[in-house]
């Protein structure tokens, strides 16, 4: 039973944590969709280095459940990235909380177009939201391998 939810702003101390629910997420729900050297590129994406940045140079929510964490999301200027909700969690509406939070920090901000790259795993998920696919493309991996995503915005 879910007793107390609380949105709130990265700090330091969440990055190992915050980490290991992003790659935990990824083998999960990627590992059947995407080529391992996919996997690879995403992990090297999410890397500690990397949160820490857009953390810095953005805006960073953690979502907490009961204490523990269980989701996130950074805004980066018009950029929507690393929104992840725990496996264990997910389709019960977190995702939009972590999203509509965004949105509105983005709108206070004065953005009103807001993008985003979408796996395939997530398309589904942005297209709900209302976001608009621009294209289909895809990143060059290792081994001649490729990592499909879709470029999607939204007018806020």
């Amino acid at each position: 039973m879910i007793r107390s939810i609380k949105l709130r702003e990265f700090r330091r101390d969440d990055l190992e944590t915050m980490k290991r629910l992003i790659y935990k997420t990824i083998e999960v729900y990627y590992s059947d969709v995407y080529p391992e050297e996919a996997i690879e590129y995403f992990k090297d994406y999410h890397s500690e280095e990397h949160i820490l940045s857009d953390a810095r140079d953005g805006y960073t929510i953690i979502l907490e459940c009961d204490g523990k964490i269980i989701g996130t999301g950074t805004l980066l200027g018009t950029n929507i990235r690393r929104v992840f909700i725990d496996p264990s969690y997910q389709h019960k509406g977190f995702g939009k909380s972590v999203m509509y939070k965004l949105e509105k920090r983005a709108l206070a901000k004065g953005i009103n177009i807001l993008d985003l790259s979408a796996s395939l795993v997530s398309k589904r998920f942005y297209d709900s939201l209302g976001y608009v696919t621009q294209k289909e493309d895809y990143i060059p991996v290792r081994n001649n391998q490729k990592l499909n995503y879709y470029a999607m915005v939204k007018k806020t």
